[in-house]
């Protein structure tokens, strides 16, 4: 009875528990290894790390996301969104937005409470804003990179995955396979960061 009452209890405070960040994952060793590979810059990858960390500690046992903007030249970090009050979402505030504005080739990194790949939204951002790069950092230590020089339409986009499901695949896979169908057919690039040897 006690056991049920401390988890309602942390039910009625925000913990998700398919979004908690297993803590061990997080310090090892492969995690840190993943960043390693991102950039040739090494101040800049063990940067991305550092805030993947922090991000991740942060929003664990929520869905809510984290965002941070550096500029690859200087390794430091120029905007921030951790303050989101919509799940699954990055909305850029007035102050983000004017500070990115005449930023060109800024790598962006955030959070994906659910674990899954970049979404058609974060590729059409990262062209439209000229990002150079953009990371997704997921609650299960996932780590992928993507950019891309075109805009992809949602809709179309919508209906690979949904194809993909339909073939029984579930969403995640779903949604990694229709941004594959996509890389051989419009100009974007996409990864996962893994350590296998390729």
């Amino acid at each position: 009875m006690e056991v049920l009452e401390k988890e309602n209890e942390k039910q009625r405070y925000g913990r998700n528990k398919e979004t908690i960040v297993n803590k061990k994952v997080l310090e090892g060793g492969e995690f840190r290894k993943k960043f390693d590979l991102i950039t040739d810059n090494t101040e800049l990858n063990k940067k991305l790390y550092q805030l993947a960390k922090h991000m991740l500690l942060h929003r664990s046992g929520t869905k809510y996301e984290d965002m941070y903007w550096l500029d690859p030249s200087t390794c430091e970090v120029v905007a921030w969104e951790t303050q989101m009050d919509t799940e699954e979402e990055i909305v850029y505030s007035k102050r983000t937005k004017d500070i990115i504005r005449n930023k060109d080739n800024l790598i962006t990194i955030h959070t994906h409470p659910m674990g899954l790949p970049p979404s058609i939204v974060d590729f059409n951002s990262n062209y439209t804003r000229g990002y150079s790069l953009g990371v997704v950092v997921g609650h299960n230590c996932k780590v992928y990179i993507y950019s891309s020089n075109e805009i992809l339409n949602e809709l179309y986009f919508k209906m690979v995955v949904a194809d993909y499901i339909e073939l029984g695949y579930n969403e995640d896979e779903a949604e990694i396979k229709a941004i594959h169908h996509c890389t051989e057919r419009f100009a974007i690039s996409f990864k996962e960061v893994t350590l296998d040897v390729e």
